[in-house]
């Protein structure tokens, strides 16, 4: 089977980019559930205008034990997104919405077995009906062609909770319990569980055993990985060889295992020099290869090109002066053959390797630091554009020759871009010996 491409969704802005470069470049999309929770409507309408594309919807069970900090506005309310989702799955306010906003969930408040099964037929339902009644009622419906299994979800996620090497026991316990209700009446349905956990419990080999093991036992049909802001360019060999194993743990019985974000690493890992270790990929348009468990402010924005050869995104400036030592901006000609011949590539440069510029083009803005005031040259919309159309025209690439490539011609690939970069990156392209070792 293909490599599962899968897009995870963003904000509205993002949208038109989910039939970018071609329709049939995504499995499907995947969606928050305090988004969906929140602009059902409009989630409804983008998958319709979209011809159906296949959906899931991720559960965000694990946003209620955390500090409350993390899900209150700057006045200490309760954000109205996670308001509505908590509104859905606990109306009571029986277990996830008994203290939102004050208290963070333990698991001692899901003790009770009612209360477990409760949260499970809830989150059930409303990954079941959220967008499918929205999508059923909307206006749009009653121009598009498809089937009514097209407006259900590709995917049914259980309850899930961010294991630490603290509290891994207690909520693997009750995750363990989620699954198995949740199997009862599904028997039709794929079904996948959330397996979310630090790089603590990963890296130690007795812990993550025990949780592989754990979601073995269970009768599901997949899973969905998420190792807490793996970034698999900085992250050691030990990491990554954990990370392999823990994967091919949970493929035991050809169960599918879909990468909530990852990065080039896991592509590899999903084809043939990984052995299939993962069913699918997922990252978003514009980041998202890897993501911390608990969310961060944001920085300010800056050009980022995709360096096809070490697989990832640097800074346009950085990228410029890399290229100009490489000599690769002799013209659009030495350009493509050496760097990149994307659509976008071509079209930006038309011929003229000046218009690399393009790239990187910002406006400078005045920004308050402090009590200074500092220029910093933020990105114009085009060219942010022009970045992120590259971005996932290479994507679409690497998962094609991931799936068709043999192991021997992805690793030398591996080799030569190390090879020719070393000696002007030097430890800036480190990560793709690891890559190569830790295979």
């Amino acid at each position: 089977m293909p490599i599962e491409h899968w897009m995870l969704f963003g904000t509205f802005a993002e949208q038109r980019h989910f039939t970018y470069p071609t329709p049939d470049t995504y499995k499907g999309v995947i969606i928050n559930a305090n988004m969906a929770a929140y602009a059902p409507d409009g989630l409804a309408a983008f998958l319709l205008e979209r011809t159906g594309l296949t959906y899931f919807i991720d559960p965000m069970t694990h946003a209620f034990q955390h500090d409350p900090a993390f899900i209150t506005d700057e006045q200490g309310q309760p954000k109205s997104s996670i308001v509505a989702l908590a509104e859905h799955y606990d109306p009571k306010k029986e277990h996830i919405a008994r203290f939102l906003g004050e208290k963070p969930l333990l698991p001692s408040y899901l003790e009770d077995q009612g209360l477990i099964k409760d949260l499970v037929d809830r989150c059930i339902a409303f990954q079941q009906t959220i967008l499918s009644n929205a999508m059923e009622t909307a206006e749009a419906m009653k121009y598009v062609l498809f089937e009514s299994p097209k407006i259900t979800p590709h995917a049914i996620v259980v309850p899930y909770f961010y294991l630490t090497e603290s509290n891994y026991e207690r909520w693997l316990k009750i995750q363990t319990q989620c699954c198995n209700l949740a199997r009862i009446g599904l028997d039709s349905n794929r079904l996948y569980a959330g397996v979310v956990m630090s790089r603590g419990v990963l890296c130690d080999q007795r812990k993550a055993k025990y949780v592989a093991e754990a979601m073995l036992d269970t009768n599901v049909d997949g899973y969905v990985l998420w190792i807490d802001n793996f970034d698999e360019h900085r992250s050691g060999e030990n990491e990554l060889r954990s990370f392999l194993d823990f994967a091919r743990m949970l493929r035991k019985n050809q169960r599918e295992v879909v990468n909530l974000h990852g990065g080039y690493f896991s592509i590899l890992a999903a084809g043939n020099l990984g052995s299939r270790a993962l069913t699918g990929v997922t990252h978003a348009p514009e980041f998202g290869e890897y993501r911390p468990v608990v969310p961060v402010g944001g920085g300010i924005p800056i050009a980022r090109y995709y360096i096809p050869q070490i697989h990832g995104r640097v800074r346009y400036r950085d990228a410029l002066h890399l290229f100009r030592t490489m000599d690769w901006l002799k013209d659009a000609g030495t350009f493509h053959e050496n760097v990149c011949s994307c659509d976008e590539c071509k079209a930006t440069l038309s011929g003229d390797i000046a218009n690399f510029v393009l790239f990187g083009k910002g406006n400078v803005r005045e920004v308050r630091r402090g009590t200074n005031l500092v220029r910093i040259d933020f990105p114009t919309t085009a060219t942010k554009l022009r970045c992120l159309r590259h971005y996932l025209q290479r994507k679409k690439r690497e998962f094609a020759q991931s799936d068709t490539a043999s192991a021997g011609e992805l690793r030398n690939e591996l080799r030569r871009s190390r090879e020719i970069l070393e000696q002007f990156l030097g430890d800036g392209v480190a990560h793709l010996d690891i890559w190569d070792r830790a295979f």
